[in-house]
């Protein structure tokens, strides 16, 4: 399989934007579209899911690099972290439902390639039904954008 996107670079958004906090991830890649689209290096690929399945293994194994954003049930006072991130060692493939890691192995043992990832973990407090973000989610999305910006500045 030939290795050539129309973009070399992806952030997939994970979340479900009907259950409060966890939707922040959608919404902070769909702004990393917004943040590159005029950048010399051209925009990046975005998508929104509310789970990462195995059918995205192929879309990775055609990118350089590609940044996992999703929330995380966080203590108080936590702040996003921006991670590096290798495949699995063992992955639970059968399932129609993995975590970025799992992915990564997929790709792997599919494709024989795995592109440069990182995950940006957002804190998140409230999961309920609903679409507003916490207050104390909302405090932290600066830095959750600034960690998104040194990514797609390359700076991460």
């Amino acid at each position: 399989m030939e290795r050539r996107a129309p973009f070399n670079r992806l952030v997939i958004g994970i979340g479900n934007p009907l259950r409060g906090d966890d939707g922040v991830g959608g919404g902070l890649a769909e702004q990393a579209a917004v943040l590159t689209a005029a950048e010399p290096g051209g925009p990046v690929a975005v998508r929104s899911v509310q789970q990462l399945t195995p059918e995205l293994a192929e879309e990775l194994a055609r990118l350089d690099a590609v940044l996992f954003i999703d929330a995380w049930a966080a203590p108080a006072g936590a702040l996003p972290l921006l991670q590096p991130l290798a495949p699995a060692r063992a992955s639970s493939a059968a399932s129609h439902h993995l975590d970025p890691a799992d992915l990564l192995a997929v790709c792997r043992l599919l494709y024989g390639y795995t592109p440069e990832a990182q995950v940006l973990l957002v804190p998140g407090y409230t999961f309920e039904h609903g679409t507003a973000l916490s207050p104390q989610l909302q405090a932290v999305l600066p830095a959750a954008r600034a960690l998104l910006r040194q990514w797609l500045t390359g700076h991460a």
